[in-house]
C-alpha cells in the first residue's frame, strides 16, 4: 500500500446479547449499522478492515451478513458537487482468535491486520459518525505525529472512534492483551497520546451525534427516530456519551 495510506478498522461485533441479534446488521433508515460506519470511513481510507469474532462462533446470519456487506462496502460511492464518485476501498474481513475479551482484543487484531500507516478504529454501532470528523481526526493525528488521537466527549475518552498509528499501537495492544489489561485507555501514558476536546469536536460535528451509539434496544429506537424513521418521535440520546459496558464494544460484541 502507498506511503501515508490510511486504514479504516470497524469492530463488527459478535454476540450482541443485549439486543438479541447482530448489531452490525441492524438497520437504520434502511441501511445496516456496519454500512453506515463504513460509509463514514471510506472517503478518508484506502482500505476497510472488518474485525469479527472467530468464524466458528458467528451465527449464520452474521457470517452471511458480513460477507454481503463487505461486497457492498467495496462498491461504495459518494456524491460531491452533484457528481458521483466511486470510492472502491479494499475491504477485508479478519477474525479475532480471542473472543469476548473486549475492545483491546479487537484493537490488537484490527491494527495487526491494517496495512495503512494510520487507522481510524470505530465500533460498528455509531450510526451518525460524521465523515468530516473522521477526515479531521486523521489529519490532526498525522500533523501531530501522534501514536493515538482520541476524542474526549462528555468527559470520557472514546477509544472506539479514534486514530491509531499502526506500527506503534498494534504491538502496544498485543502486549496489553497478553498482560491481561483489558481497558483500552489504561496504558496510554506509554505512547504519544493526544486528545481532542469537546469544544473542537462540536465544531467538527455540529450535530453532536457522532458518538451516539446503539447499545440497547432503546438506543436503536432513538437512533431510528433521529434518522427520521419515526416522525414526531423525540430521541433522548442526541449527543450523549455512549452507554457502553466498562470494556466497551468489541469484536466479540
Amino acid at each position: 500500500m502507498r506511503p501515508g495510506a490510511r486504514s479504516g478498522v470497524i469492530l463488527a461485533g459478535g454476540r450482541s446479547s443485549r439486543i438479541g441479534r447482530p448489531k452490525a446488521l441492524l438497520e437504520i433508515a434502511g441501511e445496516p449499522l456496519l454500512r453506515r460506519v463504513a460509509r463514514a470511513l471510506a472517503p478518508s481510507c484506502d482500505e476497510i478492515v472488518l474485525v469479527a469474532a472467530p468464524e466458528a462462533l458467528l451465527s449464520p446470519e452474521l457470517r452471511e451478513g458480513l460477507a454481503r456487506e463487505a461486497r457492498r462496502v467495496a462498491r461504495l460511492g459518494w456524491r460531491r458537487d452533484g457528481r458521483a464518485h466511486m470510492l472502491r476501498p479494499r475491504v477485508r474481513i479478519v477474525h479475532d482468535p480471542r473472543p469476548h475479551l473486549g475492545p483491546v482484543a479487537g484493537l490488537a487484531c484490527g491494527l495487526a491486520a491494517a496495512r495503512g500507516e494510520v487507522a481510524f478504529v470505530a465500533a460498528c454501532d455509531l450510526p451518525f459518525l460524521a465523515p468530516c470528523l473522521v477526515a479531521a481526526l486523521f489529519a490532526r493525528a498525522e500533523r501531530e505525529r501522534a501514536d493515538v488521537l482520541l476524542p474526549r466527549w462528555r468527559g470520557y475518552l472514546e477509544p472506539l472512534a479514534g486514530v491509531y498509528r499502526v506500527a506503534t499501537m498494534g504491538p502496544h495492544y498485543a502486549r496489553q492483551l497478553a498482560d491481561g489489561e483489558l481497558k483500552p485507555t489504561a496504558l496510554l501514558g506509554a505512547v504519544r497520546a493526544r486528545e481532542v476536546g469537546e469544544r473542537t469536536l462540536r465544531t467538527l460535528d455540529p450535530s453532536a451525534c457522532s458518538f451516539l451509539n446503539v447499545n440497547l434496544r432503546e438506543d436503536l429506537e432513538a437512533a431510528r427516530a433521529l434518522a427520521g424513521e419515526a416522525p414526531g418521535a423525540t430521541p433522548n440520546g442526541r449527543g450523549r456519551r455512549p452507554a457502553r459496558s466498562p470494556r466497551g464494544a468489541s469484536a466479540g460484541g
